[in-house]
């Protein structure tokens, strides 16, 4: 039986007196399954947190479908409003076997023996989409998944961390947030280790 870790970890932007965070996640463990979704709320403060608010109700509702579906279905929802960028994953908890969706700079890797980085499609959920395209890797035994709001920096090395491999996903999510995230915005990270 394959075993999971897995936390996600945020901080708001605190400039111009805003203390409600735009970014929010969801985790849900159900027949086998770990349902992960990230979203970014355009903008920040109190309006990007109410939205972010309804984006999360929705997806601990609708969290069970296809992944497709669901980012469709909460593009429809919260259409007309100030938009979101959205990343949604399905993880087969006995398989590894990891279903990805991601509209707008949303960033999904994996580090292990070798690392990936999911590709997110262009757009903006609740204002403009393109097809859904998704995508499909395999997590080997050690394996972490990161996935993370452009709150933090896109792009760091192994190198800059070396302890990932060693930390629970409690504080693999703090830290990256910690060392990685920038002063002026929200950030939000989910950290998986997956172990068979």
């Amino acid at each position: 039986m394959s075993q999971l870790d897995y936390f996600l970890a945020k901080r708001s932007f605190f400039h111009h007196k805003d203390t409600e965070c735009g970014d929010t996640g969801v985790i849900k463990e159900f027949d086998d399954k770990l349902f992960i979704g990230i979203v970014d709320v355009l903008g920040h403060g109190n309006e990007a947190h109410k939205l972010a608010v309804i984006c999360q109700d929705f997806l601990e509702k609708n969290y069970r479908q296809n992944l497709t579906e669901t980012m469709n279905a909460l593009h429809e929802y919260i259409k007309d409003s100030r938009g979101a960028v959205v990343g949604l994953c399905l993880l087969d908890i006995n398989s590894g076997i990891l279903k990805y969706v991601g509209v707008g700079d949303i960033t999904a890797r994996k580090f292990g023996a070798n690392q990936v980085k999911l590709i997110s499609q262009d757009g903006i959920v609740g204002y403009i989409m393109k097809t859904l395209k998704e995508g499909s890797m395999r997590l080997e035994d050690g394996d972490v998944l990161v996935l993370y709001t452009d709150g933090v920096k896109e792009h760091f090395e192994l190198e800059e961390y070396p302890q990932l491999f060693s930390d629970d996903a409690k504080t693999i999510a703090a830290h990256i947030i910690q060392q990685f995230g920038k002063e002026e915005d929200d950030a939000t990270c989910i950290a998986v280790r997956w172990k068979k």
